[in-house]
This record gives C-alpha cells, structure tokens and sequence, in this order.
C-alpha cells in the first residue's frame, strides 16, 4: 500500500453502532472497506449488499481473506478479547467500541497484548470529534480555576437487555458501557481524580426483584485537589436521551454536548458559543478517519488510544469499589498497585498544539 492510497479496513459487528460505523466508513475516501462479518449471516449480507461488499458469518476468516490494515469491531467484551488476540497475531491494528475492557485488568492484557504486537489498540470515545466537546476542551482554561463540574448521560434501553444484563459478559452495566463516555470527557477536560465516590442501583418494580446482575443508574462524585469537585450521573432507564458536559470556574462557566458549545462570564452572559448539527454517520466517519491516518502514518501519538483509556477503567473501577466498601476510593491506587502511572497512560495522547509546535522547533535544524 503507498502513502497515498486508501487504509484497507473491515467492520466486524454490525448491529446497531456497527451499523453506523460502517456507514461512517464507507462514507470516506480515506478509507477501503474491504469486507464485514457479524455472526448473523443473514445481517452480514444485508449491510454489505449496497456498497458490494465480501460478507462473512465467520470472524477469522474475514480476516485471512481481506487482510485488512485495521478492524473496527462492535462485538460483545467476550468475542472482542478473542478478536483483538486474533488481530494480534495477524498484524492488525484495533479500534473497538467502548468500554476497553470489562475490568482494568482486562484492559492492561489487551494493551499489553497489541503494544508487544508493534499494533495500535483505539477505543471509539467518538465524543471527543464532536464540534461541541472538543470546542470545550479548546476553551477550558477560559473559566479559570474549575471548583465544579457536572456531566450526565440519560437512556432508556428497554427491557432487552441481551448479554448486557450478565455481568460477567458485560463487566457492568450503565456505568461501564453509558457513563463510561461522560467520564472519558471529565478526564479529558480535568485529568484524574484524587479520590471518588460512587453508587448504583437496578431498577425494581413493586415486591419484583431485577432477573439481570448489572445495574441501571450509577452516581459517582470525584474529588479533585483545593476543593474542586465532579459529578458524574447515568442511567439507561429513562429517556428521552440526555447528556451534557458543565464546566463552573472562577471567570466563568462552560456547557457543552455533541452538537453546541457555550462559555459564560461569571454573570452568565455568552461569550462564545458554538453549534454544529452533525449525524452520528459523520462523527464516526471522524474518529474512524483519524485512527486511519494513525495507523497508515505509524505515528507513536493518536487520539482514544487503549493506553488513554485505562484511567477511565481504573476511574469506574473505583467507583464499583466505593458502591461496595461505601467509602471514598482512590483510582490511582488501582493503577500504581498494578505498575502503571498516569503518565504510562497518556504516552500516545497527541501533544497540545503549543507543545507539539515547540517539540518541532527544538527537532528542527
């Protein structure tokens, strides 16, 4: 493949996000699809018939038959272990659907398993190319000192769970797969917490006791240093659906989702506001073209790298913790006890503009 072709990559999963992801794919020039495969021959067939596609029931041979650069999977936690070591062996970069992993362990395995490969691991925290998120990251530092912040993601799946009511296929329930996007963002926006507290429930109705093991709302509060605060709220039994991103600092506030973006002075008037009305089609076309260019462009920093993505396990780890001991829980103690720091974690996270600007002057001749 030359430096200007397209990337070869296949899609394996294609119910729901799969569904998009594809779409989002197919709809870029940066990019070949070269096949799909979802265990349902008949879903397979259907989502490759318009754009002409090699449709497979079977993972691995889509694989040896293809032999794409990168997979995009939307696969349960159990299938996409065994799909990432299938990768692994053959040479292929992974991005997958959130969450890395079921547990913080898990997640270290499937890092440690690609970076021996020489192969990049992503996870699909396509928040983070929407217009209204990333513009609050690029305003952050505008409201000064951050004492409060608040992010929400309300859903309402339905009573069909499907593998996602056993937790020991699933990990957890809302807050490992739902909130799992809010926390991304709280880490992108303020690092990591010193300390959380966290609960969760599953929904009952009267003298009926849930038939699943993972849990529907979760509440979580995260301390961070000289009393600043987080809250962090999710549920996937209410809708319509909801989600927000608040900043309050000393000179101001910010709010934020995937579409908008407004920052306020401290009396709340506008000071900027932002606004796109982007498809989820498009936003996965976004994510799914910038781990392209990573991979074709074997750059050592990209965006959502599984290495980025332990903070968050380790983060919603110990909030299961705290629901648990019912007292605040340290994130950082389940990372160092394992051997990894923050720094570990953000190694592949692309530098700031400024910084990036200065590492090139000082590269330069």
């Amino acid at each position: 493949m030359s430096g200007g072709d397209p990337l070869p990559v296949a899609v394996i999963g294609l119910g729901g996000l799969g569904g998009l992801v594809l779409q989002g794919l197919l709809a870029s020039n940066q990019v070949k699809v070269v096949g799909v495969s979802d265990r349902d021959a008949r879903a397979a067939e259907a989502a490759a018939a318009p754009a002409r596609l090699p449709a497979y029931s079977d993972d691995r041979s889509l694989l040896a038959e293809t032999h794409p650069a990168a997979v995009y999977l939307a696969v349960p936690p159990p299938a996409a272990v065994e799909l990432i070591a299938a990768c692994a062996e053959r040479g292929i970069c992974v991005w997958k659907e959130p969450p890395l992993a079921r547990n913080l362990d898990e997640g270290i395995a499937l890092v440690g398993l690609m970076e021996q490969a020489g192969l990049k691991l992503a996870v699909g925290t396509q928040r983070r190319f929407a217009r209204g998120y990333r513009r609050a990251w690029e305003l952050r530092e505008s409201v000064g000192k951050v004492f409060l912040a608040r992010a929400h993601y309300l859903f309402h799946w339905g009573a069909e769970l499907g593998w996602r009511a056993d937790k020991a296929t699933a990990g957890g329930g809302a807050l490992l797969e739902l909130a799992y996007h809010s926390l991304d963002l709280m880490l992108w926006m303020l690092g990591m917490p010193e300390e959380v507290y966290g609960l969760t429930a599953r929904s009952t109705g009267e003298g009926v006791a849930p038939i699943y093991d993972t849990d529907d709302t979760a509440a979580a509060i995260l301390r961070y240093g000289a009393g600043s605060m987080a809250t962090v709220l999710t549920t996937r039994s209410s809708g319509p659906v909801s989600e927000e991103l608040s900043l309050h600092g000393r000179d101001g506030s910010l709010a934020a989702c995937s579409e908008w973006c407004a920052l306020r002075g401290p009396d709340g008037n506008v000071l900027d506001s932002t606004r796109e009305d982007l498809g989820p089609v498009d936003l996965f076309r976004r994510q799914g073209e910038a781990f392209a260019a990573a991979v074709s462009g074997r750059a050592a920093r990209y965006e959502c790298s599984a290495r980025e993505n332990l903070l968050t396990l380790a983060v919603i780890e110990a909030i299961y913790l705290s629901d648990k001991t019912s007292q605040p829980e340290n994130p950082m103690r389940l990372l160092t006890s394992r051997g990894w720091t923050v720094a570990d974690c953000l190694a592949h996270r692309p530098l700031p503009p400024r910084a990036a600007a200065k590492g090139e002057q000082a590269s330069s001749p």
